[in-house]
């Protein structure tokens, strides 16, 4: 009875078969005892008779003989006959993606068990357990290009790096449309183990493939403001400033883009707009010698100055003002040239002063005094008297200079004024 125990141990109810197993063996015995006995025969009739009744009790308990299939050191199913395992095998190859899946499968033993008819496991059920015991066999996915399979890997790890790719070459900002120029598509299936593709080599795989980019863009161009200049008579020459600040415009075009593997293919404008208009920039600048009115330089003319250089030996070079707030006027000349008194006077000062090198200043009385700057030398001293056109310096250009010239000044009233129309060059 230990035999019927270990069978029993498989079977969903374990008592009611026992019971009906141990009536067989009691009638077995019965009969043998019968046939020993005349008497007993009617007995045995009715002995028959039980034990039809418990063979239709098994049959109707669908108890059936069936085998336990070992495969890679575990049960994997319960089976009618060894052709159900054949067929599962067959239907595993057919599943596992490799033409050399058939070598991987490893051959199972059997051994023979009582079960139940409706336990028995299919081929299919059977095949799945083949390939999720069969350790060379692993879940993965094909990457095909153009129906042929070129890596097989991870399902993830493929779509990560094909997304990857495929978004490789968008343009920030644009409206993208990326695809792959040639068929690319991912299987899933079952694979051996040593047809994994590695991470490197898949990588390098699908970076070959070629990408095509549609890219619609948008993108802001300046257009640079242009510059006006606008004189005026009522600011002295060199009087510069930026009246109408310049602002540059904006173009703001959309363009098609076509790349393959970015480089581009064609490029097509789709739309130009302005959508700012540039600002010209506008330059006042002034073009009077001297704002003075006619009267005011009438009087100026008759306080009794002269030129302090010889006309015809010099230009001048800079205007009282000037737009760098000038206080003179610069008249430029060859080193050497007579510097001559404007009026009559007394030296003031006569030495070298700074800035303005080599200079001499005259009190001509009646709040006036005139200054003869960046002279090569000087030709009189401190507290001497001149009379109008005696030369007092000679040009050069010491102190805070660029070229030889006379710097003069008409101070009046303690204030430095144009000397234009008091020498008489307006």
């Amino acid at each position: 009875m230990k035999e019927v125990d270990v069978i029993l141990r498989h079977l969903p109810d374990r008592d009611t078969v026992k019971e009906l197993i141990c009536q067989v063996g009691f009638l077995k015995n019965f009969l043998n005892f019968a046939k020993s006995n005349k008497i007993m025969m009617r007995v045995c009739s009715l002995a028959l008779i039980g034990i039809m009744s418990v063979g239709v009790s098994i049959a109707a308990a669908g108890i059936t003989l069936g085998l336990k299939v070992n495969y890679a050191g575990a049960i994997i199913a319960t089976i009618k006959n060894s052709g159900v395992f054949d067929t599962a095998r067959k239907i595993a190859v057919d599943h596992i993606e490799s033409s050399d899946a058939e070598s991987v499968i490893e051959n199972p033993s059997f051994s023979m068990t009582l079960t139940v008819s409706n336990r028995l496991d299919s081929a299919v059920t059977v095949a799945d357990a083949i390939i999720e015991n069969t350790g060379d066999v692993v879940k993965a996915a094909a990457l095909n290009v153009n129906g042929e399979r070129v890596a097989c890997s991870e399902p993830e790890v493929i779509t990560n790096l094909l997304e990857a790719r495929r978004t490789e070459f968008d343009i920030e900002g644009a409206q993208n449309s990326s695809e792959f120029t040639d068929d690319v598509e991912t299987v899933g299936g079952y694979f051996l183990k040593s047809e994994v593709t590695g991470k490197e080599e898949l990588s390098s795989v699908i970076e070959s493939l070629e990408v095509k980019t549609v890219s619609v863009i948008t993108s802001d161009t300046e257009i640079p403001f242009s510059k006006e200049t606008v004189k005026t008579s009522k600011q002295l020459i060199g009087y510069s400033k930026v009246t109408t600040a310049g602002q540059n415009g904006i173009t703001r075009k959309t363009e098609n883009i076509e790349a393959v593997n970015g480089k581009v293919v064609t490029r097509t404008e789709l739309d130009s707009i302005v959508v700012k208009e540039p600002v010209t920039q506008v330059t006042t600048v002034g073009t009077a010698i001297s704002t003075a009115s006619p009267a005011q330089r009438s009087e100026e003319r008759s306080a009794g100055f002269i030129c302090p250089l010889k006309r015809g030996s010099f230009v001048i070079t800079s205007y009282y003002g000037d737009g760098r707030n000038h206080k003179g006027m610069d008249l430029g000349a060859d080193k050497g040239t007579p510097i001559y008194a404007a009026a009559a006077g007394t030296v003031i000062s006569s030495g070298y002063e700074g800035d303005y090198g080599y200079s001499v200043v005259i009190d001509h009385g009646n709040g006036y005094k005139t200054r003869y700057a960046h002279a090569s030398a000087l030709c009189v001293k401190k507290g001497q008297t001149v009379s109008q056109g005696d030369v007092v310096a000679y040009v050069g250009s010491t102190g805070y200079s660029t070229g030889n010239h006379l710097h003069f000044e008409i101070i009046k009233n303690g204030s430095r004024v144009n000397p234009v129309s008091y020498i008489g060059l307006d």
